[in-house]
């Protein structure tokens, strides 16, 4: 018959795949930090652009990337209870975030074109060093 599944024509209905999304060295190195902030361990998720964060309790938080979702972003700015900052003029941003965490790091991040993104970039920086070091007031 026709219409039943064999394996000699398996892949004749199958669609393409989505593109792998790799996490570049460098970001990855930010969400590890970002996630030892949170008290967490970070773990990739091969090819799908985001990794999960393991917690000592046992519980996982799923499909976690605070440079792209910004969800992300904001539990993770309300969990080490940061400050944002923007340079404005009137209604429109006009300069860089600036991100705090804690009394002595200060993080700022250029605009660029998209102030969302530019946002998500200054709360994981800040995160990543959040915790994680005892330097002095530096704006990086």
């Amino acid at each position: 018959m026709s219409g039943e599944w064999s394996e000699e024509n398996d892949d004749e209905d199958e669609m393409p795949g989505l593109p792998r999304k790799e996490i570049v060295p460098a970001d990855r190195e930010l969400l590890v930090l970002a996630a030892r902030a949170l008290g967490a361990q970070f773990v990739e998720v091969d090819g799908e652009g985001y990794g999960n964060l393991h917690f000592e309790d046992g519980s996982v938080t799923y499909a976690w990337n605070p440079l792209v979702h910004r969800d992300d972003a904001l539990d993770l700015m309300a969990a080490l209870q940061m400050q944002v900052d923007y340079q404005a003029r009137g209604h429109r941003i006009t300069g860089d975030v600036t991100v705090a965490c804690g009394p002595n790091i200060y993080v700022s991040e250029p605009k660029g074109g998209d102030v969302s993104i530019a946002t998500c970039r200054a709360i994981v920086r800040a995160a990543s060093l959040c915790r994680n070091t005892t330097f002095p007031t530096e704006i990086y």
